[in-house]
Order: C-alpha cells, then structure tokens, then sequence
C-alpha cells in the first residue's frame, strides 16, 4: 500500500467512526443542536409572505442543483454508479418525498445539510484513492464493463451491494431537510401558486448546474455554490452558519491538497478526466478513475525499436490499408487525436474528426505531440456522432468509428444509456452507409473482450449493408478488432501486411446467441436480451430500504398518501425518460441537449399548472383521454420514418409529439394537487411515485424504450382509476 493509498484509507476509517460516535452519542450533542435548529425554524416562519415566492424559487433550486450535483460526484468518483443507473436519482427522490412530508414538523433540519453533504463527498473522495475502490467490483453481470470488472464471487457482489445501499441510504438523509424546507414555505402559500414558484426554482437550478458544467468546473466551485446558496437559509441565526461554513472549509482545503503528482484532472461536461504523465510512457487517460486511452507519438522516427508503439500504429492504420489516400474522412470518436493522426499519415485529403467530449479534444490539442487537430486540413467539431451523422450533407470516401467505449452514462437523466448507445445501432449503420461516396467504406475499431460482442458487432454490420458480410482484421493477438465494410468492397483487393490477419469467418463461425441492437433496444453492451437478475437484486434492496427509511424519519407517512398523485409521477418518469431518449435520436445524445430538454419539461409542468390556476381543472375523463391520445401518438410515432423530413422540421415535430404527454400529465397533476390536503402530501407522493417509475424503467432493458409507453399507459390508467375513486369518496361525504 502506497502512502497515498494508506492515508486516504486511514482517512475514511477516521471518518467512518466519527459519524458512527456521533451517531451513538447523539443524546450528547442533540439538545444543544436542536435549540440552533428551534430558532432557524422560527427565524424561517418569520420569513414575510410577500418574499415566500424567492424564498420557495431558491429552496427548489437548491435541491434540483444538488441532485445534479450528488450524481455527477457519485458517478465520478465511483464508475459503479454510472453502471447501476438511476440508484444516485432515486435516493435525492426519497430524500426530498421524505423532507415534504416533514414540512411541518419541528424543528427544520436545515443546518445538518453542509454536515452530511461533506461527509458523505469526503468519505467518497477518500475511498477512491484507497484500496477499497478495487473491491468494488461492478455486480452487473448481464452487461460489458470497460475498465471495471464484474464481480464474480459472493463477497465481491457483497461489498459492492452494501456500498451502493450505504451512499443510497446516507445521501437520502442528505436530502430531506431540503424537501422539508421546501415543504414547509410552500404550505404559507396556495398550492397551486406554491407549485409554480418551485417549479421555476427548479428550472433554475436546472440552468445554474448545467452553466457550471458547460464550463468544466471542478467539485469544489459546485460545493461553494451550494453552500453559499443554503447559507442565505442559515444566516438568523448566524450561529447556524459556524457549523456548515467550518465543514465547507475543510473540505475545501482537503480537495486543494495535491493528492498525486504528475496527474491533470478535468472534469469534462460528463465525467471526470484523469491525465497521468509518467516517465518514458505516453500519457494516459483515465475516465472515471479506470482506464480510457492512452495519447501515442507514433510518428514513424519515433517507433523504431519499440515493439508497443509498432503494433500501436499498424493498429489506428489498419483503416487506411483498406482505403488508401482518401479524399474525405470523417472519424467518429476522435478523441485525443491517435486516429486523426493515423489519417494523416495515411495520405487523407481532408478529415472531419467528431468528439462528443470537449475535454478529451481539448487532451489532444493540449498533449498529442504531432498536434493533429491544428492540421489545416482538419476540421474539429464537437457533437454526437449520430447526430453528425444525421444532419450533415457531406459524403466520405471513409467513415471510420474510433474506441467509442466511453464508459460514461448521461446519469439518470437519459435513461441510463452510455454516451454511445445510439452510435451502435442498425439504423445508425444504414445512416451512416448513405453517408459513403462510391466505393466508399466504414471501418469500425473496437476492444472486443467479449466473443459475443464481436459477433454482434458482425451481424449488425450484416443487417445494415442487406445480408453483405463484413470483413474483420485483427493486429497481432490483440483483442481490438477492425470491421471492414462497403457496398462495393472486394476482399480479394485489399493487400494487408502479414501482421494483421483476416478473421471474419472465425467470428461468422462463432455460435454465440446474441440479439442486435436498435434505435428501440440500443443497449449495445449486452450481448443478449435478458431480464437483468443484477437489477432486480437491488430493486428489490432499494425498495426495502426506501420503506424503512420512510417508517423511520416519517411515522404515519401513508395516513395522507396520494394515488392519484404516486402514479402520475410513476408515469411522468417513464415518459420523461423516453422523451428524452428519443429526442437524442434527433438533436444529439449531448449534456448540452439532455439539459434543455429537461428544461422544456418542467416548464411544460409550469404551464399546465399555470393553466389549472387559469382556467380551473377539467373533467378526470377529458384530461386522461387527452393524456392516453398523446401517449399513442408518441408510442405510433417510433414506428414512422422521418428522414423524408428536413431535419429541422422533424426535429420540431418530434419535440412537439414526445413533450404533449407530459403537458398534460402535469395538467392531472395539478389537479390532484389543487383538492390534495397538503402541497408536502401530493409532492411526496409524486416524488415516491418517480422512484417507482425509475425502477419500472429498468424493463427497457430486456422489452426495449418502446415498452415504457405502455408501462406509462398502465401508470396512468391506474391514476384515473384512482382519481375517479377519490372524487366518489369525497361526493359521497359531503351527501
């Protein structure tokens, strides 16, 4: 164990038992606390009714921003999040569903938020310089992880399990005295009015996080926005403040200590970054703390007499033995430059080199020592590469897809899907083939550690080019493959040197059961549709953790419970994440996209409220019917070709068709809330029935995305049910 690893080690353990003394000898520190926390709640009480709205605005904005927060740190630190989707989005929902049921209980937990939110960023920042981190071995056996392995034994699955509940539990605990503030100012005003203020809050935590993001800023600058925000709750007192500014400090300070030399960390829109300089090695990048790929000098003067960097350079060459000297390029995935280098070096004309990343470009312009991508005849563009795809009128003697293996999700909010899910897929192959000039060809690069990901690979190609079989080289023994495929490409003309091999027919003869992906399963790591047994484990744990967690800070919780109110927001889950999903079809699977689009969301959510507050509710029979109309408009629509369409106009139409259902979902929502007895029941209610519709969304997984359309029928059809039966109660009382 280095020094590094020993103190971080040492650190956490420190740490682990200071919450556990604390948390034994409560009785010790809890009264005097509890009296700070009497005069913040009366302090809050005392807030004027004519400034609630800003007050109710920042205490949304404030949970918005730190979920967005929680997740980008969970998944960064821990690549194990980014594979157990949605477990990070779920505990700030029960946290916050259990704060609104507590609004009204004495005394607001406010002050203990900076406490437990530093303790719990500390504790994972620790743990992930300690040897621990290796033990955390991904229990998703159903699906490929890259740089992560899964688990194989009962203790691996154990410690991986007890650590994904523990962070669920403890960051949950994070969130209720958010939800409990935000509950409780909203109770001085209408609910309806109440509703809007929070949701124009959220909207603005939305924009806030996402701004920070676009500009690659690190853990601790969201920390002080954070802090700060929660400090404007905490000044009256200003004993309140000693406490969670003392912690803010520290931690901090702790982030400013340089805990590895010759090591860069960038955090990216999407993931943390980790360039690592080492002596006579090229430097690495790390994605998440696991390896992503190396930036290589494979200029011919410097790969004399090395073996490595040899095969390194027949590897990103291997396209260009196919396709000599092209005259346009364009290369999907291009990284830090390894592949755009190789282009030139291969004679290409001109390259259009796409990056979804812009961090992992800016590695490349800032490191790779032949600076490839201020060639002049190179064109740097960050996109989607699907998208690219999609809108761009140019056509290719080459197109050839770098390592997309990104290991990174769009966390909780696109569905779980890996930035690349819908570069892989059929209809993304038959896109990119218009995109060829005659005789033009695609190579596709890829570390096949799986046999029946290489098959795979193989028969989407096969089905993309009408039953032409493609062709597969291999560089040596290594396990990264090079696809092969054109309309007119003619094995017996390609010439390859003898150290890479041709092996299509040994992966054409491979009897691996394996199901193809599509723009409706586009979950290209599992090799087979299954029901993920990895997942129903801990849906069946978080579900059993939720309840306990609620009997335990809120007794008597189910005494107000909405139906109506649970499966709407089951349903507004389900539709959300399939809007989101399939707008990425169209405008790119970007954080840039995924961020407006969840923007344009809630302000849907903001004008069907402000609609019922207009207008008054409509009959349950007309809203649902609406809602169910739009939904089989939705669910007909993925079944109809827009490429007849400019892309402009399908992109409008798409947005329009895919966002109605949640219009009016959210007109039904506001009309529970309206006749609910409280804003913290219905919301809480709502936010239970989100964690729901996040674990329904895990069905997607063996049914594909189409499926969520009917479980969201289901959900809805369910709340009308319930809607009718809770208007019959109350008419039959007041006879």
């Amino acid at each position: 164990m280095n020094p590094i690893e020993l103190i971080s080690t040492l650190g956490a353990a420190i740490l682990l038992l200071a919450i556990a003394v604390m948390a034994i000898w409560r009785r010790h520190w809890w009264a005097g606390f509890s009296r700070l926390m009497e005069r913040h709640t009366e302090a809050i009480d005392n807030i004027r009714s004519s400034h609630l709205w800003l007050w109710i605005s920042l205490a949304a904005g404030l949970g918005l921003y730190g979920e967005l927060m929680i997740i980008r740190i969970h998944s960064s630190y821990f690549q194990l999040f980014a594979y157990f989707k949605n477990v990070s989005l779920l505990s700030c929902f029960l946290g916050l569903g259990i704060g609104y049921i507590r609004g009204s209980r004495q005394p607001l937990w406010t002050p203990l938020v900076m406490p437990l939110m530093a303790s719990q960023i500390l504790l994972m920042y620790l743990l992930r310089f300690s040897p621990v981190a290796a033990w955390l071995h991904s229990p998703v056996v159903e699906t490929i992880t890259f740089g992560l392995g899964s688990a194989s034994r009962a203790w691996q699955f154990l410690t991986a399990y007890v650590f994904v509940i523990a962070i669920f539990a403890f960051n949950a605990l994070c969130f209720v005295p958010l939800g409990q503030l935000a509950s409780r100012l909203m109770t001085r005003l209408e609910k309806l009015p109440a509703y809007s203020w929070n949701l124009t809050g959220s909207l603005a935590g939305i924009i806030v996080f996402s701004a920070l993001s676009f500009a690659w800023t690190p853990p601790p600058v969201w920390i002080v926005v954070f802090a700060v925000g929660l400090g404007l709750f905490l000044f009256r007192p200003i004993q309140n403040l000693i406490l969670p500014a003392v912690v803010t400090i520290f931690l901090l300070i702790i982030f400013a200590i340089p805990v590895q030399s010759m090591v860069e960390d960038i955090y990216s829109p999407y993931q943390i970054l980790s360039v690592i300089f080492k002596e006579d090695a090229p430097p690495e990048i790390q994605a998440c703390n696991t390896f992503h790929q190396n930036i290589y000098d494979l200029r011919p003067a410097n790969i004399v007499n090395k073996p490595a960097l040899q095969h390194w350079a027949t590897y990103y060459g291997m396209p260009y033995v196919f396709k000599k000297k092209p005259a346009d390029v364009l290369i999907l995935g291009s990284g830090s430059c390894n592949d755009v280098a190789a282009a030139l070096r291969g004679g290409a004309g001109w390259v259009d080199a796409v990056e979804i990343d812009p961090a992992i470009m800016e590695c490349g312009r800032m490191w790779h020592p032949e600076h490839p991508y201020e060639a002049k005849n190179v064109t740097a563009i960050v996109d989607d590469a699907r998208s690219f795809i999609k809108r761009t009128a140019k056509k290719y003697d080459l197109i050839a897809y770098g390592l997309l293996d990104s290991h990174s999700l769009l966390s909780g909010a696109s569905g779980g899907m890996r930035l690349e899910s819908y570069v892989y897929t059929v209809e993304a192959f038959r896109e990119a083939r218009k995109k060829l000039k005659p005789g033009g060809l695609i190579t596709l690069s890829f570390c096949v550690i799986n046999p029946g990901l290489g098959q795979k690979i193989y028969h989407m190609l096969e089905e993309a080019f009408d039953g032409k079989s493609p062709l597969v080289y291999q560089a040596d023994e290594d396990a990264s493959l090079c696809y092969v495929i054109g309309d007119q490409l003619d094995a017996a003309s390609i010439a390859a040197p003898a150290n890479i091999r041709q092996i299509g027919s040994l992966i054409a003869s491979l009897r691996e059961e394996t199901d193809k992906s599509t723009d409706n399963w586009p979950f290209f790591y599992m090799t087979r549709r299954q029901f993920p047994l990895s997942y129903v484990i801990m849906i069946f744990v978080i579900a059993a953790a939720s309840a306990a967690f609620t009997l335990r800070l809120a007794p008597g919780a189910g005494s107000g419970f909405s139906a109506p109110c649970f499966l709407l927001g089951a349903g507004f889950m389900l539709v959300e994440t399939k809007s989101i999903t399939e707008l990425a079809l169209v405008y790119g699977n970007t954080w840039m996209v995924v961020s407006i689009v969840i923007a344009a969301i809630m302000i849907m959510a903001f004008l069907a409220n402000l609609l019922v507050i207009k207008v008054g509710s409509l009959r349950p029979s007309v809203v649902y019917g609406l809602l169910a109309a739009s939904l089989i408009l939705g669910l007909g629509q993925t079944f109809v070709s827009w490429e007849h369409l400019p892309h402009a106009v399908a992109g409008i139409l798409m947005t329009a068709v895919l966002t109605l259902p949640l219009f009016f979902s959210g007109f039904a929502f506001s009309s529970e809330l309206k006749k609910a007895s409280t804003v913290g029941i219905a919301l809480s209610s709502n936010l239970f029935g989100a964690m729901l519709g996040g674990l329904l969304e895990y069905n997607a997984l063996y049914l594909g995305y189409r499926s969520l359309y009917v479980v969201a029928l289901i959900m809805y059809g369910l709340a009308f049910i319930g809607t009718i039966t809770s208007s019959k109660k109350a008419a039959a009382l007041v006879r």
